[in-house]
């Protein structure tokens, strides 16, 4: 992993926060990490810190694309690997000075297009190839355990894709 962002209600001047919304950027190829994807080697961290116990959710990001999207509008990044923890993000957090805070966000509207197409290029892809792999052996077993099933990673593709498509037409037109 090489940041932690958090973005969402925390990060919003709304009331009370019920979950903690947060991108995981990792160094990863961008075909090895699509939209809504959660690929094992990654969960398995996760697992490991215990995420799933947490009232969180995240998503990976490949550090080949901006951590924003669609859903993840504005984002602050409060982990880094070469700056560690931002100490000075979760003070602005406590005191409610969202002001105080960097957000990476896009620049306008055909950034987030030109992101959003090559998202869902990638997902259209992954969706072929978890279609294409579902019923082989081999493949199964590679998308298999932990509580995960091969039909959790199709339908992740699925999910990824039919999310990102929709976006792009709710912004097209």
């Amino acid at each position: 992993m090489i940041a932690s962002y958090v973005f969402g209600s925390v990060v919003e001047e709304v009331g009370d926060v019920e979950r903690i919304l947060i991108a995981l950027a990792v160094e990863e190829p961008v075909e090895s990490v699509p939209w809504m994807s959660n690929p094992p080697r990654l969960e398995a961290l996760t697992s490991l810190l215990r995420f799933d116990k947490l009232p969180m959710s995240w998503w990976w990001r490949p550090s080949g694309w901006p951590v924003w999207n669609h859903t993840i509008t504005r984002a602050v990044c409060f982990w880094s690997a070469t700056g560690g923890l931002d100490q000075g993000v979760f003070d602005a957090l406590a005191a409610g000075r969202i002001d105080q805070l960097h957000f990476v966000e896009p620049a306008g509207r055909d950034e987030l297009l030109a992101q959003l197409r090559a998202e869902r290029d990638i997902a259209r892809c992954h969706l072929e190839e978890s279609v294409a792999g579902f019923r082989e052996r081999e493949w199964r077993r590679e998308h298999k355990g932990d509580g995960v099933y091969p039909g959790d990673h199709l339908w992740s593709a699925a999910a990824g894709f039919v999310d990102l498509d929709n976006a792009l037409m709710a912004i097209e037109h």
